[in-house]
């Protein structure tokens, strides 16, 4: 229980960093939390810094995921007493993901928590992280707004994790494939309002990456 508590709050801490606030402020001498959508994660950042700093915000946000699974989640304070692999991956992953959302250092007002829950899910799983990133990119280029993204691909991550154990012969762990199917729901309803404006035709899409631009009126 108290590495499990460890956990958690070393995952915390470390997904609390707002990379895109530091990047901001470093190479712009802006803060990000006063334009765009006021967030501080990546998809902010590419709005508002550009592409080149915006990509370096996501793969750091997804680094902070990775470090959290891959390195954290293995943190024992007594050893040969370890909690489950499971249960040390799905508290990392919550925790990280919490302090990117909720961010300790800059007021709790973060981002959305995508990029960090991919590294976590690459870091544990890295068979299954490139079938999402196809999921992922598909989507992007047919609806040009990450929030759907995250929503499609987050159900489709179970489906996936089932699939690849199946078809490869991997372990398989049903407390992960009820978690994923849980972070499904839970991604769903962090999003719901970005999901009302996309659907009434109020979100600002990526239209640059889009396969199908739509037309203007």
């Amino acid at each position: 229980m108290l590495d499990l508590m460890l956990i958690a709050a070393a995952s915390y801490l470390l997904g609390s960093l707002p990379t895109g606030v530091i990047v901001g402020r470093l190479a712009r001498g802006t803060d990000i939390r006063k334009q765009g959508s006021g967030n501080t994660g990546a998809t902010n950042s590419f709005r508002v810094l550009g592409w080149r700093l915006g990509f370096l915000v996501a793969l750091v946000d997804i680094a902070k995921g990775y470090a959290a699974v891959a390195l954290i989640s293995h943190i024992s304070l007594f050893p040969g007493s370890s909690p489950p692999a499971s249960a040390a991956f799905i508290v990392a992953s919550l925790a990280a993901v919490l302090g990117h959302v909720k961010p300790v250092f800059v007021g709790f007002k973060g981002g959305k928590g995508f990029g960090t829950a991919a590294g976590a899910i690459s870091a544990a799983y890295p068979i299954v992280a490139p079938f999402c990133l196809v999921v992922f990119v598909i989507t992007l280029g047919l609806t040009g707004y990450v929030a759907v993204c995250a929503v499609v691909t987050s159900l489709a991550l179970p489906m996936i994790y089932f699939l690849t154990a199946l078809l490869f012969g991997l372990p398989f762990d049903p407390v992960i494939l009820a978690f994923f199917a849980a972070a499904f729901a839970l991604t769903t309803l962090g999003v719901r309002k970005k999901l009302g404006m996309y659907f009434r035709g109020e979100a600002e899409l990526f239209k640059s990456v889009m396969l199908l631009r739509p037309r203007r009126r």
